[in-house]
C-alpha cells in the first residue's frame, strides 16, 4: 500500500506540474484555440459533444420530442429533488476521453479547460447561486486517487465566476463504485452516505452541486437531499457530462 500511495502521489504531483507549466492542448498537444496555454485546440474543441437546446429542466441534457423531461429523468423511480440541472456535454467521444483521463489517470491539468467551459455554461444559463459545492469522495478513495475531481472542478468554476466554493458535504460511508451497479442498487448503495460538515454555510442558501458525470442521478440525489435537510433553500446541479441510459 505505501508503494501504491507513493506512486499515486508522484503521478499526481507530475500532473499538478502540468497545471502550471505552459502547455498545448491537454488532449493532443496542439495549439490552443485561443492561444491560452493549456486550453483545447480547435480540432478537439469541435469534437466535444456539447448539449444543445432545448434542455431537460432536470438534468440539462438535450430534450427531444414533446416531452417536458428527457426519457431518463422520466424513467427515474422517484422525483429528483434538485431544482435545475445543467449539463455541458453528452458522455461520448472526446469529452468521454477527457473525463476518463481527468478522473482516473491523474490528468488534473484538464480541469483548466473543462472548468472554463463549465463556468461559461453556468454564466450563459443565467442561474444565480450563492455557493458551489462539490460531491465528495470517501476518505479512502480520496487517498488512493490523490484528489477529488469534483472539488477541483468546483474551485475552477469558482475562479471564473467569483462564486465561492466550499466542501460542506462529507461522504461518511464507504460505497461500491456506482458505475458497476443497477439503478436500484445505486440508491441502496448511497443510503445515508452523506452528511453536512458545516450547516452554517448551507442554511437558506442557493447551492450549485457539482460533479463530473451524471448517469442515473443517484449520487446527486443523495447529496441534494442531504443539503436540503441541512437547510439549503434550493439546490441546482452542474455536471460535465450526462450518460444517457434510455
Amino acid at each position: 500500500m505505501p508503494g501504491l500511495l507513493t506512486s499515486k502521489l508522484a503521478k499526481t504531483l507530475l500532473s499538478w506540474m502540468g497545471e502550471y507549466i505552459p502547455l498545448g492542448c491537454p488532449l493532443c498537444g496542439g495549439e490552443p484555440f485561443d492561444g491560452e496555454k493549456g486550453n483545447f485546440c480547435s480540432s478537439c474543441l469541435q469534437e466535444l459533444t456539447f448539449v444543445k437546446g432545448p434542455f431537460c429542466p432536470k438534468c440539462g441534457s438535450h430534450l427531444t420530442g414533446i416531452l417536458q423531461e428527457c426519457s431518463d429523468c422520466i424513467a427515474s423511480p422517484e422525483a429528483l429533488s434538485w431544482n435545475r440541472g445543467i449539463t455541458l456535454c453528452s458522455m461520448e467521444g472526446k469529452i468521454r476521453e477527457a473525463i476518463l483521463r481527468y478522473k482516473y489517470r491523474s490528468h488534473v491539468e484538464l480541469v483548466r479547460p473543462l472548468g472554463a467551459l463549465a463556468a461559461q455554461k453556468l454564466l450563459d444559463s443565467g442561474l444565480k447561486v450563492d455557493l458551489i459545492v462539490p460531491v465528495p469522495l470517501h476518505f479512502f478513495r480520496y487517498m488512493a486517487r490523490g484528489y477529488n475531481q469534483a472539488e477541483l472542478l468546483a474551485k475552477e468554476i469558482s475562479r471564473h465566476t467569483s462564486i465561492p466554493a466550499a466542501n460542506i458535504l462529507r461522504r461518511k460511508k464507504w460505497t461500491r463504485k456506482q458505475a458497476t451497479l443497477s439503478r436500484s442498487e445505486r440508491k441502496e448503495n448511497l443510503s445515508d452516505a452523506f452528511s453536512i460538515q458545516d450547516s452554517t454555510k448551507c442554511k437558506s442558501r442557493c447551492i450549485l452541486l457539482v460533479d463530473d458525470v451524471m448517469t442515473t442521478g443517484s449520487t446527486l440525489e443523495a447529496s441534494t437531499r442531504t443539503l436540503l435537510e441541512g437547510g439549503a433553500s434550493e439546490v441546482h446541479v452542474l455536471v460535465l457530462a450526462r450518460r444517457q441510459r434510455n
